[in-house]
């Protein structure tokens, strides 16, 4: 059973963003290893809270954050 965890800045996620995601990424590992997999193929979509991330053992600096989608 294949398993991708994506996960992004949560204001970069939507339903369309999710749905999108999950049906192209799998059909990317299909094309990359064997298209019968599929069916077994597991995507999980997760947003965070860009609060809640780190780099180089240090909080994200707030200031710095890529803009958000118009």
């Amino acid at each position: 059973m294949p398993l991708i965890r994506v996960e992004l800045f949560d204001y970069r996620m939507s339903e369309e963003t999710s749905a999108a995601l999950i049906e192209k990424l799998t059909d990317a590992l299909g094309e990359a290893t064997h298209p019968g997999l599929k069916e077994h193929t597991w995507v999980i979509v997760e947003g965070h809270n860009p609060k809640n991330w780190g780099l180089a053992g240090k909080p994200w600096p707030v200031d710095q954050m890529p803009p958000a989608p118009t």
